[in-house]
C-alpha cells in the first residue's frame, strides 16, 4: 500500500513539473536507494528547459539516467 502511495505521489510530482507555467522552468530528479527502493523525489527551480533524471544512491557508477518529458498540446 504504501509503495503504490510513493509511485502516485511521484507520478503526480511529475506531472506538476510537466504543467509549469513556461515563466520558470523546473528540474525533477528522482534518486532510488538500490538496496531498499526507496525514493526521494527533489524539484528545483532552473533556468532553461524543464528536465527530469532518475539518480541512484549513493552516486553510483551507473550516473542519472534523463527521463524524457512530454507536453500535452
Amino acid at each position: 500500500m504504501v509503495a503504490m502511495m510513493r509511485k502516485v505521489a511521484i507520478c503526480g510530482a511529475l506531472a506538476l513539473a510537466t504543467l509549469s507555467a513556461s515563466a520558470g522552468a523546473e528540474t525533477v530528479i528522482v534518486y532510488t536507494d538500490p538496496m531498499t527502493l526507496e525514493r526521494k523525489v527533489v524539484v528545483t527551480e532552473t533556468g532553461g528547459p524543464d528536465r527530469a533524471y532518475h539518480c541512484f544512491l549513493p552516486p553510483s557508477s551507473l550516473g542519472c539516467q534523463k527521463i524524457s518529458l512530454r507536453r500535452a498540446r
